[in-house]
């Protein structure tokens, strides 16, 4: 290969490495820009309702995450729903209206952790109640062999002494004949 095509491959291959570096460049910043446009606006005075509530919600679309910390930068659940919470918010709305509009909207599967009564007050008892069952079942188990191992021990060492002493008083008949 000659000086001048090697100059012109390096100059090419150059180029697309500027055309490649542009082109990223140009797409991360309107990654950037696009977040912005995304990100939901709400007044200071409302943010810790918001942050309080979108902590409670999970995410729909799968990722599994709660609205407040979902990682999709586009997600068609939570972009939506992170606006009509603040827009709620914002009109006014309590803690508990907002919980209780969202769940008869999606249902109580949109509830990041169950609600403490009725049958999820048994979802939230029933493993450490178990958990201590079991522990006390183990226990008394236990218990039981330690007092069957210490029994059978006592008649080993009864059977033993009494071996001896009935040997003993056997020898001591058996002199007195």
């Amino acid at each position: 290969m000659s000086y001048e095509l090697r100059v012109n491959y390096k100059l090419q291959v150059t180029s697309y490495k500027l055309k490649i570096l542009f082109i990223s460049f140009l797409a991360s910043c309107f990654l950037l820009l696009a977040s912005d446009v995304f990100a939901v606006t709400i007044d200071e005075r409302y943010k810790p309702l918001y942050d309080e509530l979108s902590d409670k919600f999970i995410c729909l679309c799968g990722c599994g995450s709660t609205i407040k910390t979902c990682p999709h930068e586009e997600c068609g659940f939570a972009i939506p729903f992170r606006k009509e919470l603040a827009e709620r918010i914002q009109k006014g709305e309590t803690k508990e209206q907002l919980i209780k509009y969202f769940v008869d909207k999606h249902g109580e599967k949109i509830l990041s952790s169950p609600a403490k009564k009725g049958f999820n007050l048994m979802a939230w008892i029933m493993p450490f109640a178990v958990i201590i069952i079991a522990g006390f079942l183990i226990k008394k188990v236990i218990n039981k062999w330690v007092k069957e191992q210490k029994a059978e021990d006592r008649r080993q060492k009864t059977d033993v002494v009494e071996d001896k002493y009935k040997k003993m008083l056997k020898k001591e008949l058996e002199e007195l004949e």
